[in-house]
């Protein structure tokens, strides 16, 4: 297993997952959503939760069937509609998803919105940990908070 196949796999995965709108399939666990993507021996599977204006979920990479990187994550959007929300993240994500914005920070700006997306410390595939922020005007409408990293290398 190649780590820059791994990143490049990443990237694309959640292209065709949430930033996208696609990859949904049957959940596993009770009351979860899931979205996955496969590409030859990879694959991504993202499982959340989400009720009350807040989701929470798992990401995980298998290669060959063995998951080889993992990243949880808690997100807010009390303040937005859900809708409203996915537009404007949506945006931001795909505007950005060359940029590997869990180890680099990130702005982007659109109308009155503006996405942050600041790692905790200097990252890469191996470990990372950070948050994201999407402000209205100067008021923070969303907060989302990651971790993860490598979890085997092959």
């Amino acid at each position: 297993m190649n780590k820059k196949e791994l990143t490049t796999f990443l990237l694309k995965a959640r292209t065709k997952t949430y930033m996208g709108n696609g990859g949904k399939v049957k959940a596993t666990l009770k009351d979860s959503y899931q979205l996955e993507h496969g590409q030859g021996k990879w694959l991504y599977r993202d499982v959340y939760w989400s009720g009350n204006g807040i989701f929470m979920g798992l990401e995980v990479i298998y290669y060959k069937n063995i998951a080889v990187w993992s990243m949880s994550y808690y997100g807010n959007f009390k303040k937005m509609k859900e809708d409203e929300i996915d537009s404007i993240l949506r945006s931001a994500l795909l505007k950005n998803w060359k940029t590997v914005r869990i180890w680099k920070k990130v702005e982007w700006k659109k109308g009155n919105y503006r996405y942050v997306c600041k790692p905790g410390f200097k990252g890469s595939i191996n470990n990372m940990a950070g948050s994201e922020q999407i402000f209205k005007n100067k008021d923070i409408v969303y907060f989302f908070f990651y971790a993860g990293g490598l979890l085997k290398v092959l």
